[in-house]
């Protein structure tokens, strides 16, 4: 499998060639290399194929809240016309670093657990299998969004995922051509790589960082990914218990209205309290010029992204969120005027940004959908205002009940998450139709049914893997 094969890149810890069969001893052999490996492992993250951009960016591109400019740098501009082919860039290089992110994930698990350390070492080294768990279920779970239909597709989730690889080995007889396998199974998977990821992760406190570092993966944590998780199965009972946990725990406190834009300690700030799991650059490890605010920031490198005007519209006068918007021009001739330029990042001098995984409002809103499905609407209102009267002091409380009520959730997610990748997936697990914007006044209708939502397996990937199967909107007829 291509995606499956082990990188030299400087940032990575697995530097080590499938055909020189060099022996992963070598790699994890103790508490300081596992730690390296470790954060060989959240660096993949970083990446501009995964939460340093395309996965952050797509979401929103494909949905209805972003469109790329007629001047561009031509980024993305495939998917922002509804044109992806098997050969996508952008495509290839997800599936590829997802991957990657699963099998040094499987491989520090396996060795990790085989180490014999003294009795002052163990509580570290659990701790650090228990990031793993997490980092391997996260990255499983991104793959099935990207590359597979929603859970809920068909009723008993028996449609085809993506492949779940849960072992991995280092010499050329160890590369494997996997099928896929169901969502369901894809899903099962998930959970149990996140129950045994919570049982790890110690209540109390994190084992070997501060527990203000929100660049690390810690118990609550485990349980937010969770719940998230539930949502997209519609397990709404244990969606809102999980949730529940999170919100009790007071480990996390949401940013105030005067404080969430233009605070000092603000929506932008890495380890913000209302954080709970970030992907966080430093001076010196960064994506500069390949930065979500590169591509996004008018004046910076790029500039591509902009809002579009039916995403800007939703958010009253009053509403601080609107201030991530702006109503300007694309920098440089030839470009939109007017247009809502986005301005959620903003540093390109430092490039210390942390792309949010999931933080403190998404779990409220979480809740607030569970309970609403569930039928406990009080709870659910309770839920929403808490993050809708955060962003907008002036707002009433909500009275709206049943399908009124999980509408404006919905809405809310679309407004609290813009431009963090979320928005698509709201749309197709809710199995809803849009209107995908483009530049000019331009529109594509796309329904419900649409096959386009979901990214292609690459094409490097079909011809390696004789066993891969392709998703039907990219078969050739």
């Amino acid at each position: 499998m291509v995606a499956l094969s082990f990188g030299a890149c400087e940032k990575d810890f697995l530097a080590i060639d499938p055909q020189g069969q060099t022996a992963v001893n070598m790699v994890v052999i103790d508490l300081p290399s596992t730690k390296a490996a470790v954060m060989g492992t959240y660096s993949l993250l970083q990446s501009a194929d995964y939460y340093g951009r395309t996965f952050t960016v797509l979401p929103d591109l494909m949905a209805d809240n972003m469109y790329i400019s007629r001047r561009n740098s031509n980024r993305y501009t495939s998917y922002d016309q509804n044109i992806l082919t098997t050969n996508d860039g952008s495509a290839s290089g997800a599936w590829g670093i997802l991957y990657q992110t699963v099998v040094n994930s499987n491989i520090i698990i396996s060795k990790g657990q085989q180490l014999v350390l003294p009795e002052t070492q163990k509580a570290e080294m659990q701790h650090l299998i228990g990031e793993v768990y997490t980092l391997r279920a996260l990255a499983h779970f991104d793959l099935l969004r990207l590359f597979a239909a929603p859970y809920n597709a068909t009723p008993d989730a028996s449609h085809i995922g993506v492949p779940v690889v849960t072992e991995s080995g280092t010499s050329k007889e160890d590369i494997i051509s996997p099928r896929r396998n169901s969502v369901k199974e894809g899903y099962g998977q998930v959970v149990s790589d996140l129950k045994r990821a919570i049982t790890l992760l110690p209540e109390a406190a994190p084992v070997g960082f501060s527990a203000s570092n929100r660049g690390h993966i810690a118990h609550y944590a485990a349980k937010a990914l969770l719940a998230r998780v539930y949502l997209y199965m519609g397990d709404w009972l244990n969606a809102e218990a999980m949730a529940t946990d999170v919100i009790a725990s007071n480990r996390y406190s949401l940013l105030s209205n005067a404080n969430y834009a233009t605070g000092a300690t603000n929506f932008r700030t890495q380890n913000n309290p209302e954080g709970i799991f970030e992907v966080q650059y430093t001076l010196t490890n960064n994506l500069a010029q390949n930065a979500l605010s590169s591509f996004l920031l008018q004046g910076a490198s790029y500039g591509d992204g902009l809002a579009t005007d039916d995403l800007y519209n939703l958010y009253k006068s009053t509403d601080v969120r609107r201030s991530f918007m702006a109503k300007s021009k694309r920098s440089s001739s030839g470009g939109e005027d007017p247009a809502f330029v986005i301005t959620k990042y903003n540093n390109i001098t430092t490039y210390e940004e942390g792309v949010k995984v999931i933080r403190l409002s998404e779990v409220y809103l979480i809740r607030a959908e569970a309970r609403a499905k569930q039928g406990k609407d009080a709870l659910a209102a309770a839920d929403l205002d808490v993050i809708a009267k955060r962003a907008d002091a002036t707002k009433a409380s909500t009275t709206e009940t049943g399908q009124a009520l999980q509408d404006l959730i919905l809405a809310e997610n679309r407004k609290e998450f813009a431009f963090e990748g979320h928005r698509l997936f709201d749309l197709t697990r809710n199995k809803l139709g849009f209107t995908k914007y483009r530049t000019g006044g331009l529109t594509i209708p796309i329904p419900n049914t649409s096959l386009t939502t979901i990214l292609p397996i690459p094409l490097s990937e079909m011809n390696a893997n004789t066993n891969m199967e392709q998703n039907e909107g990219y078969i050739k007829k």
